[in-house]
């Protein structure tokens, strides 16, 4: 392992060496009338008789260069929407020439901060970098209504229920100025304030340890001198539903105070789940079940407090720390059915759930600013979870009659956990290298009550590093990374310890005006999850019991990746296709097993399989009907699945189809979207996701927004999902539905205030964040 890394950073280093020669050139900085950086401005390189030469563009500091030049005289032009174009006249170039900054001054049509007219998309290796247009700007109160009316390729943006997530169900990061961003930060985040986003479709290695499909990075212009803040509420008018937020800024000269309370909260009442069950014991006929579903409650309360500071000295450095408190409380996680099967009694079963946690915990953050382009960032984050969660399951001839059987158990958790990050980078010329290491230290403690009375203490530890060169040859824009990785697990002395060398590979080419095409290469490890990995036996039902295996490994994931987009001012499409490939995943092994007196229970388990792979294709497609006005996307793919188990295999496939549309017209906003189920397979399971459809209209006047929508329109059923189980001795097809969600109808309020000049607080670069609890439920 030693001996490769020295030989990737040797092979690094020649290759930066070769791109740092230097020649000829222009280098400089661009920035607004008030000192702050424009990032990635056009800069455009004409001889005296305009002949086109070369460009570039800025970088996320305004510094820019252009090398590589023959002597000469040269008109040099820079531009960014919304601010007046500069031309310089520079004669006789023959050397490397730097002329410092140059200051662009906002049209008279600027609001606060960046306001542009048109879209304007920029795309690199590993990202899109998109301008938001003047009407997406106006039409939106948040960072969440911002996305939707943005219209991303690939991702399904819900701003009612503050929900993002990529087509496939996937996770997505969402940061501000590159800090990882909470769901209250990104509701109170102002529209006005967003100079651009950056959509990270391709997450590097850099975030290879993470579980994320893609990342949302808001580079925003950021709160004022004085006191800023505002309010947020959506709330459902006769459901139990609500997402609020209040925050609130103070700025003096290089310091920022920042507080922020956000409160998500359902409370169902007509939640019903539906089963369809055949359990095949040896030796004995199947015993066929229906499970028809009574309504039971269902009910949460997410509270979400912040406190943060921010010292910035620009140019030099800048600390930020941040303390959050995350309190949650599901008193009811409950379900009853009454259970009919062939020459037996019927029977109620009632299931009674609740789980609760808090998680405090202190994230501290260094940047330091280095000569020549570098910086040197740290960061160090810890966090307590304390949980509980109880389990009650009983059966009964009557639905309030005397339990026949019941199995209770509780888990009472602690879990201590400290992160430690650091990153340098150094940009040269033409290529910018990336390299850092991060470090996870956790202890867990697990404490089972009721029929389960046992104990589990857990140690584990990673650490990872990884170093990245992202650059441009010719017309070919690429980026390589390397990274390694060691994961260690430790439960009663045993456990395991796993290697994992991580490479990854983003190659993009322009093939014609508007077209580029691009290959993706990763290969990342999955990990076992800590309540997989604790050996707690916990009985469900009369048939059913759970189970934790200490024997999983780790397995590896490769994937593949080509994509090619074309568009102009009008039109946008986007193909896509892809292939995953797992060995020795961790899926389902599902067992009969024979008890002592001579009966059989079904056991649900997870074990090293042998194989997992996924074939994927896309088609995108965004229109401008009316450019500023009316735009409406739609997607549609499919999904190729094998499961390779060690005594099954499945096959699956599955289309999906989906779309939306944003209108806007003076102060009037309507959003609308509507897509069907997202179904997969893993393991022995197909998961069928939830159709989604919303429709959402607003009126913005001022700082003062109000707005009323409509979730799951024209569904009489209400809210629905459910999961299908294949395995060879038990079958079953579960559906989980909340009627109180059909035809919901949700009002919504915004307001902020805004006080003080401008302060510019800096950009960090990473947060990193621990939320397992390691319980098995």
């Amino acid at each position: 392992m030693r001996i490769l890394v020295c030989i990737t950073f040797i092979l690094l280093g020649s290759f930066l060496t070769l791109h740092a020669q230097e020649g000829a050139g222009i280098s400089g900085k661009v920035s607004d009338s008030k000192g702050q950086p424009v990032s990635y401005a056009n800069i455009t390189l004409q001889r005296i008789d305009s002949t086109f030469v070369t460009g570039c563009t800025s970088d996320e500091k305004g510094k820019f260069s252009i090398g590589k030049l023959a002597a000469d005289n040269y008109l040099l032009q820079i531009s960014f929407v919304g601010y007046i174009t500069q031309v310089i006249r520079l004669d006789n170039v023959n050397r490397p020439l730097d002329i410092g900054t140059i200051s662009l001054d906002d049209e008279a049509i600027m609001l606060q901060g960046v306001t542009v007219k048109a879209s304007n998309v920029m795309k690199r290796v590993d990202r899109q970098i998109i301008l938001p247009t003047d009407k997406q700007v106006k039409s939106s109160t948040s960072g969440y209504e911002l996305l939707s009316h943005m219209q991303l390729a690939g991702l399904k943006v819900n701003s009612l229920e503050r929900k993002i997530t990529t087509v496939s169900g996937g996770n997505v990061q969402m940061r501000i100025n590159d800090i990882i961003a909470s769901t209250a930060q990104v509701q109170a985040l102002r529209p006005d304030e967003v100079l651009r986003v950056e959509y990270i479709d391709n997450p590097g290695v850099r975030y290879a340890d993470t579980d994320v499909e893609a990342v949302i990075n808001y580079i925003v212009r950021r709160a004022n001198s004085g006191v800023s803040g505002g309010a947020s509420l959506t709330n459902a008018v006769t459901t139990g539903f609500g997402d609020d937020n209040v925050y609130i800024r103070a700025t003096h000269k290089l310091s920022q105070f920042g507080l922020n309370y956000y409160l998500s909260y359902r409370d169902y009442d007509d939640r019903k789940v539906d089963e369809e069950q055949t359990f095949s014991f040896p030796e004995a006929e199947p015993r066929r079940r229906e499970l028809a579903g009574i309504s039971t409650p269902f009910s949460y309360q997410d509270h979400s407090i912040e406190a943060s500071y921010n010292l910035t000295k620009p140019e030099q450095y800048i600390f930020n720390a941040v303390f959050t408190e995350n309190i949650y409380n599901s008193p009811h996680q409950d379900y009853g059915q009454l259970i009919k099967e062939a020459e037996r009694k019927d029977l109620y079963n009632y299931t009674r759930a609740e789980y609760n946690y808090h998680s405090p915990s202190l994230d501290l953050y260094y940047k330091k600013m280095l000569p020549r382009d570098q910086f040197l960032a740290l960061n160090v984050v810890g966090t307590y979870i304390g949980s509980d969660y109880e389990r009650e399951y009983s059966e009964a001839y009557s639905e309030a009659g005397e339990p026949i059987s019941s199995y209770d158990y509780g888990t009472d958790g602690s879990r201590y956990s400290l992160i430690g990050e650091g990153i340098y980078q150094k940009a040269f010329r033409n290529v910018t290298l990336t390299a850092g290491i991060k470090y996870m230290q956790a202890y867990t403690h697990n404490r089972y009550v009721g029929d389960v009375n046992e104990s589990t203490e857990m140690h584990n530890s990673s650490l990872y590093g990884y170093v990245q060169a992202q650059g441009k040859w010719a017309k070919l824009n690429y980026s390589l990374g390397i990274g390694a990785s060691r994961q260690d697990f430790d439960e009663s002395a045993e456990g395991f310890t796993f290697y994992m060398f991580r490479p990854m590979l983003s190659l993009s080419y322009p093939v014609f005006k508007g077209a580029s095409l691009r290959y993706n290469f990763s290969c990342s490890p999955s990990i076992p999850s800590l309540s997989a990995l604790s050996d707690i036996r916990q009985q469900t039902t009369d048939l059913e019991v759970n189970r934790g295996n200490r024997n999983l490994d780790p397995y590896r994931t490769y994937i593949n990746r080509l994509q090619m987009s074309w568009g102009n001012k009008r039109v946008n499409f986007q193909l896509s296709g892809g292939h995953l490939y797992s060995k020795n995943p961790i899926m389902e092994q599902i067992e009969c097993v024979s008890q002592p007196d001579g009966s059989y229970m079904i056991e649900y388990g997870t074990d090293n399989q042998k194989s997992f792979t996924q074939w994927n294709g896309r088609l995108y497609a965004n229109i401008s009907v009316i450019p500023d006005v009316l735009s409406i996307s739609l997607y549609g793919g499919v999904n190729s699945f094998e499961s390779k188990g060690n005594s099954y295999l499945h096959h699956y496939t599955a289309w999906y189809v989906g779309g939306d549309a944003s209108l806007s017209y003076k102060n009037f906003s309507l959003y609308g979207s509507i897509g069907n189920r997202y179904n997969s397979l893993y393991g022995e399971s197909v998961n069928y996701g939830e159709k989604s459809s919303m429709i959402q209209c607003s009126y913005k006047w001022k700082n003062l927004s109000a707005g009323v929508g409509v979730m799951y329109p024209f569904t009489p059923a209400g809210w629905s999902a459910g999961w299908k189980l294949m395995n060879e001795r038990v079958q079953k097809k579960s559906w989980t539905y909340i009627k109180d969600n059909a035809n919901m109808v949700v009002l919504t309020l915004s307001w902020n205030f805004n006080y003080g000049s401008k302060h510019k607080t800096e950009e960090k670069l990473m947060n990193n964040v621990d939320r397992e609890t390691g319980i098995a439920m």
